[in-house]
Parts: C-alpha cells; sequence; structure tokens
C-alpha cells in the first residue's frame, strides 16, 4: 500500500513564472532516512538558474524523521511509502506523479550545479536523438570524479561527452514520455544496475544515453541510508544475471552470464564477500522465467552496438 500526500507549491508557481527557460523540469528525488541530506539538496535546487522545476520528493519507508520535516517545506511534492520498495520502484512513483516533459533523477545527497539543469535541457532541446543525459559526479569534498561508470578512461574522457551504455540516477536527465513509454525502471531488480536496465531499453528504442560533463553534480556519499556491504555483491551479479536474460539472445546471454559471474567470484574473493555473491548468482540463475517473459532479445545489429558502448569486464570495485 502507498500512502501519498501532497503539498501546496506556492514557490513552484512563482519558478514556473520566472524561469529564464520554461520548460518545466520535474525534479524526482528519493529519500530513505537521511534527512539532514535531503534538506540541502533541496536548498541548492533552490539555486538552479534553470527554474521551472517541479520537485518530488519519494520517501522510501524513513524511519527517522525525513518524513515529518518533509512535510513542513513548501514548494514541494512529497509522496510518502509505508515501507522501502526500492530506488527502482520509488522513482518510477515519482515519475508517474511527474507532470513536465523531462525527469531529472537526483540522489538524496547530491547536488547540482548552478546551470547543470539549463545545460542538459537545452542539449535535449537541441538533439531530438538523445534520451538520457548523464551527469559528471563529483566527491563533494575530494572534488574527484565519482561513480565513473564507463568503459573509457575518465584522465582521457573526464570532460568530453561520449555514448554510453548507461547512467547514473545520481544525476541524469531524461524524456518523460519515452521514460513511461518504456515501462520505467524494472521494479524486480530493487536497488543497482536497475540504470542499466533502463539504458538499454531506451537504446533499443532508437535513443542515445550520453555522457554530459558539461553538468556537474557533487555527489555527498551519505554513510547512512545505504544497503550493506554484503547486499551489494548481492544485487550486482543477481541483477546483471536478469539483464543479460531478459535482454541477450541465447549464446550471447550464456556467454555474459559466464563471464560476470567469473568476474564477481573474483571481485567477492578480493572483498571477503564470496557468500554474499554466491547467493546472488544462485538467485540470478534460479528465476529461468525471465527469459520466457521477455521474448523480444537484441538482434544481432542490437547486440553488436550495444557491446560497443559497454565493454567493462574488468576488476575495479564500480559495475
Amino acid at each position: 500500500m502507498t500512502e501519498i500526500f501532497q503539498i501546496s507549491s506556492p514557490l513552484l508557481a512563482q519558478n514556473r513564472l520566472s524561469a529564464p527557460v520554461g520548460v518545466l523540469v520535474s525534479v524526482v528525488i528519493v529519500n530513505w532516512n537521511r534527512a539532514a541530506d535531503i534538506v540541502q539538496t533541496l536548498a541548492h535546487l533552490r539555486k538552479q538558474h534553470h527554474q521551472s522545476l517541479e520537485i518530488i520528493v519519494v520517501d522510501n519507508g524513513s524511519t527517522d524523521v525525513s518524513a515529518d520535516v518533509l512535510a513542513q517545506i513548501p514548494g514541494i511534492t512529497l509522496i510518502r511509502l509505508l515501507s522501502n520498495a526500492g530506488p527502482a520502484r520509488a522513482r518510477n512513483v515519482g515519475a508517474n506523479a511527474a507532470s513536465g516533459p523531462y525527469l531529472f533523477f537526483l540522489d538524496n545527497d547530491a547536488s547540482p550545479g548552478r546551470n547543470a539543469i539549463r545545460r542538459l535541457v537545452q542539449y535535449m532541446e537541441d538533439h531530438d536523438d538523445v534520451g538520457i543525459l548523464g551527469c559528471r559526479i563529483m566527491n563533494s569534498v575530494s572534488r574527484r570524479i565519482d561513480q565513473w561508470i564507463y568503459a573509457q578512461p575518465y584522465d582521457t574522457h573526464g570532460r568530453q561527452s561520449f555514448d554510453t551504455y548507461s547512467f547514473s540516477a545520481a544525476g541524469a536527465l531524461i524524456r518523460a514520455d519515452l521514460f513511461l513509454s518504456i515501462g520505467g525502471f524494472w521494479e524486480d531488480l530493487f536497488i543497482y544496475n536497475e540504470e542499466v536496465d533502463l539504458a538499454l531499453r531506451v537504446i533499443r528504442a532508437g535513443y542515445r544515453v550520453e555522457y554530459a560533463p558539461a553538468a556537474t553534480i557533487l555527489h555527498r556519499a551519505a554513510p547512512t541510508g545505504r544497503v550493506a556491504p554484503g547486499a551489494y555483491f548481492y544485487y550486482q551479479i543477481r541483477n546483471w544475471i536478469w539483464i543479460f536474460r531478459r535482454h541477450y539472445p541465447a549464446l550471447a546471454r550464456q556467454r555474459k552470464i559466464a563471464l560476470y559471474c567469473l568476474l564477481y567470484i573474483i571481485k567477492g574473493l578480493l572483498a571477503f564477500r564470496l557468500g554474499n555473491v554466491i547467493r546472488g548468482i544462485w538467485d540470478g540463475l534460479f528465476r529461468r522465467r525471465i527469459v520466457a517473459a521477455f521474448p523480444d532479445k537484441m538482434t544481432g545489429a542490437e547486440l553488436v552496438r550495444y557491446e560497443q558502448l559497454n565493454q567493462r569486464t574488468s576488476l575495479r570495485p564500480g559495475r
């Protein structure tokens, strides 16, 4: 069951009238037990140069004071879930409540640069073939790159745009009609790699996913409101297996599953999390019905294109 309540938003109406660019952007933020972080993020959003913003916060069953704090903040729409449904489900709930032509997904411990949203919207308006723009995620303390999930090395590509296989929902813009038409995030994944699955469907729908370094996000990497380290390894490999089963034809699927299982077994050994990896592999392989439930697999041409975009098989601790 989902409990939903909305807050009157006089500040939102004012922002729409004073917007330098009239395109409404629906900002969707998921919060879980991070009251201080979400307040700080909302304060940074008020400073955006693109002010035509609809701010939707989905509280994912927080057990701290988050919901009470958020209920007192004007100018936002608050959607309160009774339990932690996972970020994939929570973002879908927020997106379905949005009214703008663009959705801007933002983590609750992330702050966009003042020009970030305006630059993303302008680029989207000028490039009809781009479905998703992923931001440049930086650590707020060290000012070094954070969440570098791409095949390209950061030292040569950190400041140039390129087509890619995925993005980070810590900061990304997507066309709302496209997001809804392909079904949003795959909620069964719960957490981790839901962006990979969504991006793959966007690419298969004929759009590009692009890294946009001109839009910077400062990520504070809050220590609270996170899954346990062991759960990270479990969900990572389980979800990769499910993604391969959903989208890949038989031979490519078997090859990718075998490769990723090997990689994550090595990762698990190095991180002393082998048990979590084995459980993730077991649950990933056990759910065989995914193959039949999603009969529309990638064609040969789609597979070649996607493999060109995603050539990541390293042992680094990211995705």
